[in-house]
């Protein structure tokens, strides 16, 4: 199983430690994020882990080269100017071999991948979104399900049914290759442009659980993981 890892952004909410490094590769409890999202990965069963960098892709590549010290094959897409989470997913098309797994780079998460990867399966669906139940759904993008767990609306927080949604997308999912054939644009956001195409002609479900997973992408977010990974 292959898992894309999204980690092109700049992070200008956080630019007074991207300076000199992408957001991934902020250090917490040791070691950058990526690192705990490899080692993660490993521990899920990943084999194969495709980078798909842009800004100062050349730490990530540096970092982590090949993979071999890892123990699993890593594979560098790199943009070469900004393209958006949906663009450099397109980009790295090419290395999709089947059903693969991802995830944003500035998560940090301890959710059971395999089991995620088995309901995807079972439900035969086509994409498979890890949610968690919505605090502040007005503040954030959320979904809305059926009574068999089937996602039927995409509400983005800057839509007039904000607030609306009771889950919460955890920037992790299971896809089908199929979902390559939704993509029409070269610079676009993953979410906002694939999901709403994907609830009319692919099957789309969630996975919902309350399993550790956060990101890092604010200096408040940023302390809030470091405090949780720190007493563990």
């Amino acid at each position: 199983m292959q898992l894309f890892i999204s980690a092109g952004g700049k992070g200008t909410r956080l630019a007074h430690l991207t300076k000199d490094m992408p957001k991934p590769m902020i250090p917490i409890a040791g070691k950058p994020v990526l690192h705990h999202l490899v080692d993660w990965a490993k521990q899920q069963g990943i084999t194969e882990v495709i980078m798909m960098t842009g800004y100062k892709a050349e730490v990530i590549q540096d970092y982590f080269k090949n993979g071999e010290k890892f123990g699993m094959k890593i594979i560098h897409s790199r943009e070469n100017q900004p393209l958006g989470t949906g663009g450099a997913l397109k980009l790295a098309q090419k290395y999709a071999k089947g059903t693969f797994c991802y995830v944003n780079g500035d998560n940090m998460t301890e959710v059971n991948l395999k089991k995620v990867i088995e309901f995807h399966k079972q439900q035969q669906a086509d994409i498979t979104a890890v949610l968690f139940k919505a605090k502040n759904p007005e503040n954030v993008d959320a979904f809305e399900m059926d009574n068999k767990g089937r996602i039927t609306s995409f509400i983005q927080k800057d839509q007039e049914l904000k607030g609306k949604g009771k889950f919460v997308h955890a920037g992790l999912c299971v896809m089908e290759p199929k979902i390559f054939g939704l993509m029409d644009k070269e610079v676009f956001n993953f979410e906002h442009e694939v999901y709403p195409k994907a609830l009319q002609k692919l099957k789309m479900v969630g996975y919902v659980t309350d399993e550790f997973i956060a990101d890092m992408g604010t200096p408040e977010r940023l302390e809030e993981v470091r405090r949780v990974k720190e007493k563990k």
